[in-house]
């Protein structure tokens, strides 16, 4: 439990001073949107390198069933 416990005080460490500092280092460089999910695509693409666009993100085809309505997407 301990180490459960350390690694969450660090990602919670990492996502304060790392993570938002650089969202808010975009608003202050005038790189801000008033368009949520403009904004949700970069913080995916560029803080957790992780695009809309990587085909990896599904992890199986997309013609795969996987007996979940719409697929667990709402």
């Amino acid at each position: 439990m301990k180490s459960f416990e350390a690694a969450m005080a660090l990602d919670t460490v990492r996502n304060e001073y790392i993570l938002h500092s650089q969202i808010h280092q975009w608003f202050m460089e005038g790189n801000q949107t008033k368009n949520v999910e403009i904004l949700n695509q970069q913080v995916y693409a560029q803080l957790f390198l992780t695009p809309s666009s990587d085909p990896w993100l599904g992890l199986f085809p997309s013609d795969s069933y996987s007996a979940i309505d719409n697929d667990g997407i709402r």
